[in-house]
């Protein structure tokens, strides 16, 4: 039983396993080499003294076919093309390690010397420390390689408290060029054993930005969102530990250049239990519950709504479930999670696939999987029919719903509202449908990116 645990496990881990970084492959060639060079350096001068065999001969001796620090290729520097990018690069040190004078010297200096082995271009003069601090469980730090044209972004993660070459070892080299932009936004995000968050998000803009974060947004039942800011302390930055979430908001020069989720990325560690045996219920409250949280959206614990197999006519009619959170304004969130193992075949890593509705406590419309396999509605459980509307309220489609529940086949982009009837065909209510329209997985506001 055991193995065949193990083996499953493997099998829905193989596909999502990261291809080695190019990158990564050439900086470990390059440390190799440099280390074979220190050495037969060392040889050489010995044999010097003796024979006065020259150097280079002993060193040609023990050179591979391996790229050599010469020859190792560079990552393209970047044009400085934006004021704002330029701002962003004048900027003085930031972070609550910017006042250690010696380590920020030693950042610099040790990151100099380590241009090669970060694939940085040896032309690229100057350097400078954008950013230092330590988070609970991290260090960060934010490296700039620039001249008067060109620039190159170096950023690291390690444990807090770690010293400049553990910090050295955990820089990343991107396998492209990256384009400069006004704002660097990274970190990460995992879930231990269910419920113990171990995360990092890291947002840094000019200096002289004013940074808000919010976290009590109230979704609305017409899909609008209502939410307070408060000002972080910080200049031009934000960093949150432990379990990222909510929304940022940067805004500079009296104009908001970003509004948008904070959590960067999601990692979820599960059981042995669920991921051989997944419950599709207990993992929709879940995943709904942390949609909730990204977006900065507070609601009621989510309750399963239905449970059931989605129409024949989607592949396989793959189980699934609808859960829904509301705000204390009415507004409310739901999920439809089905089992799309038997959709994507077994060598797919995606085993869940989602669609988002918002509506409210009497009605939530969700469109199915795929743009024109239909809807599914959910209405008060005295409703026998539903009549699906366009945006000139002209009826596209109607069908009978069971205990409030009905699907219908129907181009969800095409809906801008639902009327649900009772059984004597009188309105019960209808609500608009915006979310349908514009087929958004999110639920809170639009991302702003204005950079």
């Amino acid at each position: 039983m055991a193995d065949e645990i193990r083996q499953a496990l493997a099998r829905l881990a193989e596909p999502v396993v990261p291809q080695p970084d190019p990158y990564q492959r050439l900086l470990r060639r390059v440390r190799r080499r440099r280390r074979r060079q220190t050495a037969a350096t060392g040889v050489a001068a010995l044999v010097l003294a003796a024979v006065t065999i020259p150097p280079v001969g002993v060193l040609g001796l023990l050179r591979t076919d391996e790229p050599t620090l010469a020859t190792a290729a560079y990552q393209p520097a970047s044009p400085i093309d934006d004021p704002m990018v330029r701002r962003l690069l004048d900027s003085p040190t930031r972070g609550n390690l910017a006042g250690d004078t010696a380590l920020i010297a030693t950042i610099e200096r040790e990151y100099r010397a380590a241009r090669a082995e970060l694939l940085v271009d040896p032309s690229l003069g100057d350097v400078r420390v954008l950013f230092a601090h330590d988070a609970p469980g991290a260090r960060v730090v934010v490296v700039a390689y620039l001249d008067d044209s060109h620039a190159l972004i170096r950023q690291s993660t390690g444990p807090e408290g770690a010293s400049v070459p553990e910090l050295l070892g955990q820089t990343g080299t991107p396998d492209e060029p990256q384009e400069l932009t006004p704002y660097l936004f990274f970190g990460r995000y995992s879930r231990v054993d269910g419920d113990q968050p171990d995360g990092l998000a890291v947002g840094l803009a000019p200096a002289g930005c004013r940074v808000e974060t919010s976290n009590d947004g109230r979704l609305q039942p017409d899909g609008s969102v209502v939410r307070s800011w408060q000002l972080e302390p910080n200049d031009g930055f934000v960093v949150q530990a432990g379990m990222p979430g909510g929304r940022w908001q940067f805004t500079c020069d009296g104009i908001v250049r970003y509004a948008g989720p904070a959590r960067i990325a999601l990692r979820t560690n599960l059981p042995i239990a669920s991921a051989t045996r997944p419950d599709l219920s207990v993992s929709a409250v879940r995943e709904l519950r942390d949609m909730l949280y990204g977006d900065g959206l507070t609601g009621s614990t989510p309750q399963v709504l239905w449970t059931g197999r989605l129409p024949a006519r989607v592949a396989d009619a793959p189980a699934a479930v609808l859960v829904r959170s509301c705000s204390a304004d009415g507004g409310c969130a739901a999920l439809l999670k089905a089992d799309a193992r038997a959709l994507a075949g077994p060598e797919s890593a995606v085993l869940t696939f989602d669609r988002t509705g918002i509506g409210s406590a009497d009605l939530v419309a969700v469109p199915l999987a795929g743009q024109t396999a239909g809807v599914l509605v959910a209405g008060p459980e005295s409703a026998t029919r539903a009549e699906l509307i366009d945006a000139r309220g002209s009826t596209v489609t109607d069908g009978p719903l069971t205990g409030g529940i009905g699907f219908f086949e129907v181009d969800s982009r095409t809906i801008a509202g639902v009327r649900v009837l009772d059984s004597a065909d009188q309105p019960l209510l209808t609500a608009a449908t915006p979310h349908l329209t514009a087929d958004s997985y999110e639920f809170a506001e639009p991302t702003v990116w204005a950079w």
